[in-house]
């Protein structure tokens, strides 16, 4: 019996406490002022929209927090990202976030640039991963 007890508060621990501890950022770095469209439902329903104005140096960014599901679920979440210049309209499609399991403290970021689109997770350095689709 002490060790059921043991083993309850353990895996309230673990499932019960993980309260919105992931995060997704998506970053606005054009160098001209240029307005970005976001779009991202997660695969549970929830959807999140957001119209970031370059500011700066540092541009805009959007942060939202979730929590993954736990096993046997996953979690994911699909963004549009997408922008207009003078005379065409650049997005894409992105798989913004995956997990099979249950994980706390992640962290996806993705940066718009004139370039294309930059990643990085954990506080690494941004690398540049894709380029801009023609709509």
């Amino acid at each position: 019996m002490k060790h059921l007890i043991v083993f309850v508060f353990i895996s309230a621990m673990c499932f019960g406490l993980n309260e919105a501890c992931n995060r997704i950022v998506i970053r606005n770095w054009f160098d001209h002022g240029q307005v970005l469209l976001v779009k991202c439902k997660s695969n549970w329903g929830r959807s999140e929209t957001s119209r970031l104005v370059a500011r700066g140096d540092h541009g805009a960014f959007f942060v939202f927090y979730f929590t993954d599901h736990p096993w046997p679920f996953h979690t994911r979440w699909d963004c549009n990202i997408s922008y207009r210049d003078d005379n065409h309209t650049y997005y894409y499609d992105l798989e913004a976030y995956h997990s099979n399991f249950q994980r706390c403290d992640q962290l996806r970021e993705w940066i718009g640039r004139d370039d294309g689109i930059w990643f990085t997770r954990s506080d690494d350095y941004p690398v540049w991963v894709l380029p801009w689709k023609l709509a």
